[in-house]
């Protein structure tokens, strides 16, 4: 399939043409969080019961601006 879109300005097109990279930013913070949340360790150390509340927290606004956004992590 081919498509076609025409942007006014040539920020609007760098923007759109960036939308891959930015999809592999949100997606490697979301798998990060993930990753932390779920072992609960950060590198080396064990995290704290604050940091984990922190990082579930971070994972959910991710998901919640990406939910407001019409987006999704493709699985």
């Amino acid at each position: 399939m081919k498509v076609t879109i025409e942007f006014d300005n040539e920020q609007d097109a760098i923007q759109a043409l960036n939308a891959g990279a930015w999809y592999n930013v949100a997606w490697s913070l979301d798998q990060g969080l993930r990753g932390i949340v779920k072992y609960g360790c950060i590198g080396n150390r064990e995290a704290t019961e604050c940091e984990m509340e922190v990082y579930e927290k971070c994972r959910e606004m991710l998901r919640e601006a990406m939910s407001e956004n019409d987006l999704t992590f493709n699985l």
